[in-house]
């Protein structure tokens, strides 16, 4: 769930969010709640008391944090047609994603070799 919440914030300037990097990484830490937790999405949410726009993304799959969060789970299970199909409908570019990965990943390493 780190590298998601981080993933997701990295990505928010490619998709016009850059305003709400803070919230897309509360949205992707927050996104595997419900395994954790072992209860569903909705009650594990109303637990952790998140804004309208996490929730709806995360329970209802709606909202403008909801490409995102499809962006990242396609990335994740490595469909890259899918991923491919996304970035020319929102105009990113393969630079920056690859960039928000490799710092993720980065940032990934420095937090645990501080431990």
């Amino acid at each position: 769930s780190l590298i998601r919440a981080k993933f997701a914030e990295n990505l928010a300037p490619s998709f016009d969010l850059t305003i709400n990097a803070e919230e897309l990484f509360l949205m992707g830490l927050f996104s595997v709640l419900d395994v954790i937790l072992e209860m569903p999405m909705e009650k594990a949410l109303s637990i952790v008391k998140v804004s309208k726009p996490i929730s709806d993304a995360l329970i209802n799959g709606k909202g403008k944090f909801a490409k995102i969060l499809n962006f990242l789970i396609q990335y994740e299970n490595g469909n890259w047609q899918e991923v491919s199909r996304l970035m020319i409908i929102d105009k990113i570019e393969m630079p920056n994603v690859y960039d928000a990965y490799i710092n993720t990943l980065n940032w990934y390493k420095n937090l645990f070799a501080e431990i």
